[in-house]
């Protein structure tokens, strides 16, 4: 399979996905919540910014 192609495919899998719009809530960063992210076992995301 073409990398292009595996990449739509993985993408779309991801978007219609009805786990990821029950799983998409927002919680501000903190260490503790880090923590217990990483002990889940679970799946997550950091998402953050810089303005410089």
């Amino acid at each position: 399979m073409k990398r292009r192609q595996f990449l739509a495919l993985s993408a779309l899998a991801f978007a219609t996905s009805p786990t990821w719009a029950e799983s998409s809530k927002k919680i501000d960063f903190t260490p503790e919540a880090y923590e217990a992210a990483l002990e889940s076992g679970e799946p997550f995301l950091l998402d953050f910014s810089a303005n410089w």
